[in-house]
């Protein structure tokens, strides 16, 4: 039996099965399902079975949004697929869902039909930037979503590199799919390009230069991730706990740990929790950039404060105002830096390079670094004012050897993020190899790790050989010539290429352009190599 889940302004409401070959929705009271808007026609839209499957007719003569399709008469329907009609409603279309008869709620609709609306413990947050502002929306399973530029899309993204209907996230037999709608420049998920994907807590969406962050649903704790962290170890879980304790507070945050542990995720749980969350979230690495242009960064400058200055700028302190400011590897200012620094944060204002006056700000500073800040202090490396006004709430993460029975959850975590479908299943051999690594890289390197093995595995399992770490593929000798131990240069280029193939969708202009050779060259080495991947693969 075919289903269809109706929104309202991307709220659900109601969950009617099809029980019919004929189904009509409208504003008349002559339809199986009556909504009563006058912005809808006496009969708006009909579901239809023929013989080839449910059709979508419109029948309001203006025509009727399918996905990024407009339907001026009538169109398939495939499973998931949002239909799109008055300034507010929406309906998704499931080919088979199971429905319990015998419950029914209205919420303003009147039907004849009986139905149920379901409430489910795998709700999804996502939050995004639009408009200088932090926005945010809850998920239901009942839920599909539109991303692009259209009003009509629960996520409304207003960047030019966004197409109008642009993505869709759907709740299917118990995971979030998210599918690209054809956009002219992709849908991404953690950097890769992706026509669909299986959505887990804490990968990041992006499309166009928007980045949305999903999460867990406030209070929905079924799933071991929390603020986009996922753990089952005591020792981050108890840190996680602080974080939200400390997190409604003014307090600064310094945030201890290796490089890879999370920082940066853990900083923005931090903006998450607080009364700040609404507003923006600026992170600055210090390490990044130069000692040059660190200053500017920070605290802005005037119209001709330097030589290529050539209008004025807002630094990241003024651009954090009503919200957060991640100062991510602090350790790395130097000292003069540090002493502006210091001020900025006691007297709650900076000056701009150039510039005759302070400005006040008002950003709540959060900190990170992987440097034992106590030895640079003795050692003279960081100031010790700077370091006690910093040392308000420090709070260090483990690193991933500490927390070794969060690999495999990880593993897990990372092999559905990459694979869209069914994630190819590890042999005991790799999990073995992956339970006795030191993880210098931490969660990181975990994640590179298990991204070389989807890319270069050659059954449909993962076996140990495909777990490779970067002491078994490289030495980096010091004339900077690199040497790859146990293959051909044949092979080197067939890995080389097929994973720059793969990183940029097939295009091979893109995939020549990111190799630095010509297209022809390209074109030449495809065919060079066919053999010998066809050897392979024999």
């Amino acid at each position: 039996m075919a289903e269809i889940v109706f929104h309202r302004d991307a709220e659900p409401l109601l969950r009617l099965p099809i029980d019919r070959d004929r189904f009509s929705i409208g504003s008349a009271s002559t339809n199986h399902l009556v909504i009563p808007d006058q912005e809808l026609a006496s009969e708006e839209i009909v579901v239809e079975l023929r013989a080839n499957g449910w059709w979508l007719v419109d029948a309001s003569g203006r025509g009727t949004r399918m996905d990024a399709t407009l339907v001026r008469t009538d169109a398939p329907l495939s499973d998931g697929a949002v239909v799109t009609f008055g300034n507010h409603w929406s309906a998704v279309f499931f080919l088979s869902q199971p429905t319990s008869p015998g419950e029914t709620r209205r919420y303003g609709i009147s039907t004849n039909e009986r139905c149920r609306h379901e409430e489910s413990d795998q709700n999804l947050r996502l939050t995004w930037k639009a408009d200088d502002a932090r926005r945010q929306v809850n998920l239901q399973p009942s839920t599909t979503s539109g991303i692009g530029k259209d009003e009509t899309n629960t996520i409304v993204v207003r960047d030019r590199y966004v197409s109008s209907f642009h993505a869709r996230l759907v709740h299917r037999r118990g995971s979030w799919h998210l599918s690209d709608l054809g956009s002219t420049n992709g849908t991404f998920v953690d950097g890769v390009r992706v026509s669909e994907a299986v959505i887990e807590p804490g990968m990041q969406i992006r499309v166009g230069e928007t980045l949305i962050e999903t999460c867990r649903n406030a209070g929905d704790e079924t799933r071991p991730s929390k603020h986009g962290i996922i753990t089952n170890d005591p020792t981050l879980l108890a840190v996680l706990e602080q974080i939200e304790r400390i997190g409604p507070s003014e307090a600064t945050v310094t945030l201890f740990g290796e490089s890879g542990t999370g920082k940066e995720l853990a900083a923005r749980a931090v903006h998450d929790f607080s009364a700040r969350a609404n507003g923006p979230f600026i992170p600055v690495n210090c390490a990044a950039i130069s000692k040059e242009l660190m200053e500017s960064e920070l605290f802005g400058h005037e119209k001709g404060a330097f030589t290529g200055a050539s209008s004025a700028r807002t630094g990241a302190f003024e651009e954090a105002a009503s919200g957060t400011l991640f100062l991510d590897e602090v350790g790395e200012l130097p000292l003069d830096l540090q002493s502006k620094l210091l001020r900025a944060i006691e007297m709650k204002e900076v000056r701009r390079v150039g510039a005759s006056r302070p400005t006040q700000v008002d950003a709540r500073i959060v900190a990170a670094t992987n440097r034992d800040l106590h030895s640079d202090v003795r050692a003279g490396r960081f100031r010790e004012d700077l370091f006690y006004r910093l040392y308000v709430v420090p709070l260090t993460l483990p690193p991933l050897r500490r927390r070794m029975d969060d690999v495999m959850l990880l593993t897990r975590h990372f092999l559905a993020a990459r694979s869209p479908g069914r994630p190819p299943s590890l042999t005991d051999g790799a999990k073995r190899k992956l339970l006795s690594h030191s993880w210098p890289g931490n969660v990181r390197e975990l994640k590179n790790t298990i991204e070389r093995a989807l890319l270069f595995h050659r059954s449909k399992v993962i076996e140990d050989q495909d777990i490779t770490f970067p002491e078994d593929v490289a030495l980096q000798p010091e004339d900077g010539t690199i040497i790859v131990i146990g293959k051909t240069l044949e092979e080197i280029e067939l890995e080389a290429i097929s994973l720059a193939l793969r990183a940029n969708g097939g295009n091979r202009r893109m995939t020549a352009q990111s190799l630095g050779i010509a297209r022809s060259t390209l074109q030449m080495k495809l065919k060079e190599i066919e053999p010998l991947e066809s050897s392979r693969a024999g």
